[in-house]
């Protein structure tokens, strides 16, 4: 088994993290570089990569679920009022006016995840989650 299969995904979330509050373009260039260097093998980059630059990911086709979708989908998940403020907000995610990252819903999604649940690992690994995302864009509805 590679280190990348062992890795939990809070790794990169937390690299992810990490990397969105840092500036110099170098610290996280070096930061990425030691994240690959001691959570992947030479020949399981790919596994990792494809979490971190889905949009070059050539192997896994489109998920066919909109934003709004995914809106309703989260609310249920985490049984939310759709007439709370965050259900709003994320139903709302293009309007949000002056509401910071209003019209990025991955940004108004983590906000609202991060409220919700903070950052504490369920223990899924990164080749679980791939696994996982792999089922999602091949299954039919």
């Amino acid at each position: 088994m590679t280190k990348t299969e062992e890795t939990e995904v809070i790794v990169l979330v937390s690299l992810f993290n990490w990397i969105q509050k840092t500036k110099p373009a170098a610290k996280k260039r070096s930061k990425f570089r030691k994240f690959l260097d001691t959570y992947c093998d030479s020949v399981d980059y790919f596994s990792a990569l494809r979490l971190i630059l889905p949009s070059l990911d050539r192997e896994r086709g489109s998920y066919g679920l909109k934003e709004s979708v995914l809106a309703n989908c989260l609310i249920d998940a985490l049984g939310m009022s759709k007439d709370s403020a965050d259900a709003v907000r994320l139903i709302n995610w293009r309007k949000g006016g002056a509401a910071p990252n209003a019209g990025n819903f991955p940004m108004v999604a983590a906000e609202v995840l991060q409220r919700r649940q903070g950052m504490i690992s369920g223990g899924l690994t990164i080749k679980e989650l791939n696994d996982l995302l792999d089922r999602l864009a091949s299954s039919e509805n």
